[in-house]
């Protein structure tokens, strides 16, 4: 279909719209009666437009014909071969019109699209020349907007070459000049062939000089047209949202309003329905979800593409399609790890919902397998982690028992580490631990950190192991009567302080014979509650030991070292050291 015909097609549709619309405007005062009376009056007014068409289209045939004729009857007397290639060149345009004309003729006349009825399905489909279709709006995009430096370029190179013509010519002139004032004297034949070849010359040069001085002007005036970068990166985004950014934001917005859609109706699924609430998910609630999951992918992306395609936008629909098809292609390589993800939101995977994991070094309860993993471990503040399903696919759950412990403490316990480090821990995290010894200041760790260094809870029950040494001395006295001596006088000096109703046990017992003393060890079980004091209750069993050794007179020893050495050498008489 030709563009003038395009235009009857178009003028058409409008008519037919502006009376449809009028016909419906008149609503407002009966609307049984004027629907009734409406559709006659639309359907008279198509027939009316029709009939015009075709008319117009059988004047516009009539006048291609009569224009055959005449250029038929200029071609037969044609002289010259150009002539008559110049005329067939103008009758195929004029039959190829005339085609166009009788397929528009047939098409309004029949109702029927000529092209797709006469075209037959193609048995083998040629991807190569599919891929070209999809990619030349965005090179016919490219083409354009490279268009001004690729003729600077042209007109540039048009122009050096025709200086360097010029000046070949002016040399060719020389050299023929010179030939006509020495060579060609007296001989008249000569002479004439001379001045024949530098009369054509003379012409080439003046047609090349032309053709130079119209390409420089069109060079100096696209300079002069020449804008800043700011000024063409600004039209350049002007020209973009007056073309083509109304229809990518509106592809955009349908693609995000389809997508909060579906996903909103997954949520109310989820939140109303009794199947949902039932606890557990079933295999086929998991299938149903992986599938809907897909679809709203699936049903997003073809709202953009719908949206795309009902703009009549090709460049930013054949862009949208490389786009999907490259995300495509580069995700083959990672189905194996989609189809692991997979098995995970069916719950067959490695990591299953209500079991126990060990992520970044701290154990967490599986709460859901989705789109995103739900974690949770309720000795931490806040209690839930969601994380990518992806980093679960090395990871391997158990089932657990319900009094197993989540964390080694909880907020506001306290706890000693490895290191020998006391506190209270006044907060814990899924990314750090906060301990606060007395004083007030703040330690803190990494959590899988925290939980390497082994810490001690003290705040449940605690105890109290104090090696002290005695002078081997006492040795006759150290296995029974000194050790219960001990714990007598220890329980009463205890009973004087306000720790006393909150200790469970106290106990002096032989520990070791160590290398100068004696060892005994003091042994206090203690309330949680009493944590806060731990080091002061070791200070103080500490200073009752002391005073009991003092009132009862058990020497304390030092630590003692002997020197072992080997007996002198004797010398003999006369004998010397060098």
């Amino acid at each position: 279909m030709n563009r003038y015909s395009r235009r009857i097609a178009a003028a058409c549709i409008a008519a037919l719209f502006i009376i449809s619309s009028g016909a419906v405007s008149g609503q407002e005062t009966d609307k049984k009666k004027t629907a009734a009376a409406a559709r006659p009056s639309v359907a008279a007014a198509k027939d009316t437009v029709t009939i015009e068409t075709l008319n117009t289209l059988i004047l516009n045939r009539k006048e291609i014909t009569e224009q055959i004729k005449v250029m038929k009857h200029e071609r037969d007397l044609a002289r010259s071969e150009e002539e008559k290639t110049a005329a067939n060149a103008a009758l195929d345009q004029l039959r190829i019109k005339l085609a166009d004309i009788e397929s528009d003729l047939e098409s309004i006349a029949t109702g029927v699209d000529m092209e797709s009825f006469l075209s037959k399905p193609r048995e083998k489909i040629d991807w190569k020349e599919e891929l070209l279709t999809l990619v030349t709006p965005l090179l016919s995009e490219l083409k354009r907007a490279t268009d001004r430096p690729r003729q600077l370029e042209r007109l540039r190179g048009e122009i050096q070459f025709q200086t360097n013509q010029l000046a070949t010519i002016t040399g060719a002139l020389q050299n023929i000049d010179a030939l006509l004032e020495t060579k060609s004297r007296g001989d008249a034949r000569l002479k004439s062939a001379m001045t024949e070849i530098r009369k054509s010359w003379v012409e080439r040069e003046q047609q090349i000089s032309d053709r130079l001085k119209v390409n420089q002007y069109q060079l100096d005036k696209l300079l002069s047209q020449r804008q800043s970068l700011f000024e063409s990166s600004q039209e350049a985004v002007k020209s973009f949202f007056r073309s083509r950014g109304k229809n990518f934001v509106f592809a955009a917005m349908a693609f995000l309003v389809t997508f909060i859609i579906m996903r909103s109706a997954h949520r109310l699924v989820y939140r109303y329905s009794p199947i949902h609430k039932a606890g557990e998910r079933t295999f086929f609630i998991r299938v149903t979800d992986v599938a809907y999951h897909i679809l709203t992918a699936v049903g997003a992306t073809g709202a953009l593409l719908f949206v795309l395609y009902t703009m009549g936008d090709w460049l930013l629909l054949s862009f949208a399609i490389i786009f999907i098809l490259g995300i495509a292609w580069t995700a083959r390589a990672g189905m194996p790890i989609f189809w692991r993800q997979v098995q995970l939101m069916l719950n067959l995977g490695t990591v299953r919902e209500n079991e126990r994991i060990i992520f970044n070094g701290v154990p967490w309860r599986v709460v859901s397998l989705n789109v995103y993993a739900m974690l949770e471990n309720p000795a931490l503040k806040p209690c839930r982690l969601r994380v990518p399903l992806r980093d679960l696919l090395d990871l391997n759950s158990r089932t657990f028992d319900a009094e197993e412990p989540w964390f080694p403490c909880n907020i506001n316990e306290w706890v000693i580490l490895s290191d020998g480090t006391w506190g209270q821990v006044v907060s814990q995290t899924p990314e750090m631990v906060q301990l606060a010894p007395r004083g007030g200041s703040r330690i803190t760790y990494q959590t899988p950190d925290f939980q390497g260094m082994s810490p001690r809870n003290i705040s449940r029950n605690f105890r109290i192991k104090i090696i002290f040494g005695l002078d081997y001395a006492l040795q006759a006295a150290i296995t029974r009567e000194i050790p219960e001596r001990l714990e007598a006088i220890l329980k009463e000096k205890m009973s004087e302080t306000g720790y006393f109703p909150d200790m469970i046990q106290l106990k002096v017992e032989m520990a070791a014979a160590g290398a100068s003393s004696l060892d005994l060890a003091i042994l206090g079980d203690f309330a949680g509650k009493l944590a806060p004091y731990h080091n002061i209750l070791e200070r103080l069993i500490t200073r009752m030991i002391v005073e009991a050794c003092n009132e009862n007179g058990w020497n304390i020893p030092f630590p003692q070292v002997t020197v072992h050495t080997q007996e002198p050498l004797r010398l003999e008489t006369g004998a010397s050291l060098s």
